[in-house]
């Protein structure tokens, strides 16, 4: 048994509770306004004094779950009480003025309800006199006090004064009314100072946290009477029961120092005459013998057990016990099973007042348990040094699969995963071989992505219906010719196999296969597919993203995006290589009027038949982007002024003579204008170059339409459309 506790606090057992009742009982007494209100404004709890005269600005008739609010054409005082409440969901307690008024608000957190506000009106009514109060208090059956807050002229809490006490409150500290009233406490209690208790009701007077502790009342007699004090705040200053626990206190005190003595003599005690005649016989004998009470006293020890010494004889300890008084070993004793069982014994001699021997003691304990524990002990720790050699293999795998996580993180591209991929699995299987299969969107095929080890024969390419993972969408495994294996498997036929899905919401993107004498374990194998899967669907999730952010979804062309991104590259490559760069603005002509005749989807029709042309007549090198409804701006990079004029003319033609058709009939003809200019100077910036396109777009539109305009020409135009 272990050792008693020895804590002054009261067992939770034998704390006396308040009940329901008698707490709104008491609340009901207090001429002051306490409510309480849930995380929905609704009112949860409401005393007599706040149903009989609720405060002002808060309807006058309340019942539980009605909103606690003012209405709403009280605007600002609805919103000062719902930051009030709010602030004390948030575990804000403090005191807030509100009209003339002012309240204390705090947190609550109700077993059914969760957070509540409760509040209490820091005044009581101004019908309500003093004797009121005191009244109140009174009438309260529990020890119970008012205190105000004593203060320095630094405004620091130095005391506190006793305002209203009832007479209960006089009965547990032995002193009467008008030796209370008006006290400190400390000048009363100066012991609450050193234990905390007044720390306690300072901290609660400043904050508003509630008190609960057990502390002493020293009465006039001198007598300590243990109590246990419930405070909350009121005003500047406090409201406290003081519950007397004494009787309960001691009577906890006795059960443990009853229980320390039952652990004492846990163990089997012995006493006997010199003739080893016993005398005294305890539970614990009885317990590790079997022998009761009544069956020993009065007889011979050697009657009843038989004792094996291991590193001495009988005579050897009896010649020691002799000589020094005390003799301590370990040796093996019969119980009244015939079992033996090994006891740590302890044997002292007991000696009278003149030192003559009188008798012997023998403090006996079992220590059968502890044996059995040390022949386990050996394999315990043979299997703790083995689990520890696994724990950190399985920690370096983790870690590992941990580093492909990090790396696949941070792949641009699949290919660049495909060369992580090849070398972690490497690492994390290194007695194993296998592959890693890509699904191609929008097939039923998977292509290679990566493979690890010498020994691998991985197909280029296979279908799902190959795979019965992936048909099952579960792991498939074989061994040893064990089980069916998959069509795509090209493993020797002795090794065991193992297909993992690689599957995300329903959505297959790819299969690993690894193979080998034997497997890895199942944990690892699943924590290696996961990574594996999510990344490959994070890749694609970002290349998504990636064409979402830069691709027009109408024409397929770049977006201004990608240009305002795409132009100062170009410019400083064109910069940099000393050669031309050309940029086009196009717009088509007459577009609202041909949207008005044929429609919208019509246009949308024109602006994907536009990018069509676009990708026919540009190189590979050449950038074509929809700038903006039906502008569209075209990068020319190493194109001069003379071979832009001939391809933007002949793109012009192009777009000109192009037969569209929409919904079964031919829509045009359509004509655009062209405005470019070609950089060639090295103090040109992306922002100008657009600005001046768009200058000489506005030209060709000012000139007739259908027609290309060099922004080096401008000057050769008549001047009113030049200046345009």
């Amino acid at each position: 048994m272990a050792p008693a506790t020895t804590s002054s606090d009261l067992p939770e057992s034998h704390r006396p509770r308040c009940d329901d009742a008698a707490l709104k009982a008491i609340f009901d007494q207090i001429p002051l306004c306490i409510w309480a209100v849930d995380r929905n404004y609704q009112l949860v709890y409401a005393n007599a004094t706040f149903r009989s005269r609720p405060p002002a600005g808060i309807a006058s008739s309340l019942h539980l779950g009605a909103s606690a609010l003012p209405p709403e054409s009280a605007a600002e005082r609805r919103a000062h009480w719902q930051d009030a409440y709010q602030r004390a969901f948030n575990g804000e307690a403090y005191t807030v003025t509100i009209g003339a008024d002012s309240y204390y608000v705090q947190p609550f957190q109700h077993p059914k309800l969760g957070t509540l506000a409760v509040v209490i009106t820091t005044t009581p009514p101004a019908s309500t006199d003093d004797s009121v109060l005191k009244a109140a208090v009174a009438a309260i059956p529990d020890p119970l006090g008012i205190y105000e807050a004593v203060r320095n002229l630094r405004g620091q809490i130095v005391d506190a004064r006793i305002t209203a006490v009832n007479a209960t409150m006089c009965s547990v500290t032995g002193y009467r009314r008008e030796q209370l009233l008006n006290q400190r406490l400390l000048d009363l209690f100066p012991h609450y100072l050193n234990d905390g208790t007044f720390a306690d009701l300072r901290r609660l007077i400043e904050t508003g946290v509630p008190v609960r502790r057990t502390t002493t009342i020293p009465k006039p007699s001198g007598e300590q009477r243990y109590v246990e004090v419930h405070a909350g705040k009121l005003n500047d200053g406090f409201v406290a029961i003081w519950r007397d626990i004494h009787h309960h206190y001691q009577l906890n005190h006795r059960i443990r120092q009853q229980a320390e003595l039952l652990d004492q003599i846990a163990d089997a005690v012995i006493a006997t005459d010199l003739n080893y005649v016993v005398v005294s016989w305890n539970r614990g004998a009885e317990q590790i013998y079997g022998w009761t009470e009544e069956e020993v006293i009065g007889k011979r020890l050697e009657i009843f057990f038989e004792t094996r010494f291991s590193d001495t004889t009988s005579d050897e300890a009896s010649a020691i016990l002799r000589e020094t008084g005390h003799w301590e070993g370990e040796v093996e004793q019969r119980r009244r099973d015939g079992k033996y069982i090994p006891i740590h014994s302890i044997v002292v001699l007991i000696r009278d007042e003149q030192g003559t021997p009188t008798g012997i003691v023998a403090v006996n304990r079992d220590i059968s348990e502890r044996r059995h524990f040390e022949m386990l002990l050996m394999k315990t720790n043979q299997r703790l040094e083995e689990a520890m050699i696994e724990a950190r293999r399985q920690a370096a795998e983790i870690l590992m699969v941990n580093e492909l996580h990090d790396l696949l993180q941070v792949c641009q591209t699949t290919n660049e995963a495909a060369e992580v991929i090849a070398f972690s699995l490497q690492r994390i299987f290194p007695r194993q071989s296998g592959y890693l299969m890509v699904r191609q969107p929008g097939t039923a095929n998977l292509n290679l992505l990566a493979a690890w080890s010498a020994t691998t024969t991985a197909p280029t390419s296979m279908s799902i219906d190959q795979c019965w993972a992936l048909r099952r969408g579960l792991i498939h495994r074989t061994c040893a010719g064990e089980g069916m294996r998959c069509a795509h498997i090209r493993a020797d036929p002795d090794d065991c196999t193992c297909c993992v899905p690689l599957v995300v919401q329903g959505e297959i993107y790819g299969l690993l296969h690894i193979a080998g004498t034997e497997l890895p374990r199942s944990e690892l194998i699943v924590m290696t597919g996961d990574t594996l899967k999510l990344a490959l669907s994070n890749l694609e999730l970002r290349a998504t993203l990636r064409e979402q952010a830069i691709i027009d979804s109408l024409t397929g062309l770049y977006n201004r995006r990608y240009l305002e991104s795409s132009l100062p590259r170009e410019l400083h490559r064109a910069q940099r290589e000393q050669t031309p760069l050309t940029v086009a603005m196009i717009d088509i002509d007459h577009f609202k009027q041909f949207n008005d005749q044929y429609g919208h989807d019509a246009g949308d029709t024109l602006l994907r038949e536009l990018a069509i042309i676009f990708r026919e007549h540009l190189r590979q090198s050449d950038l074509a982007c929809r700038y903006g409804g039906e502008e569209f701006v075209l990068i020319l990079p190493g194109v001069n002024r003379a071979t832009a004029q001939t391809r933007l003319q002949l793109l012009r033609e192009t777009v000109q003579r192009r037969q569209i058709s929409f919904a079964g009939r031919l829509l045009g003809p359509v004509t655009i204008s062209i405005g470019f200019v070609v950089c060639e100077s090295n103090d040109q910036n992306a922002h100008l170059i657009i600005q001046h396109a768009d200058t000489a777009l506005y030209a060709a539109k000012h000139s007739g339409r259908n027609q290309v305009v060099d922004f080096a020409d401008l000057h050769l135009l008549p001047s009113d459309e030049g200046n345009e």
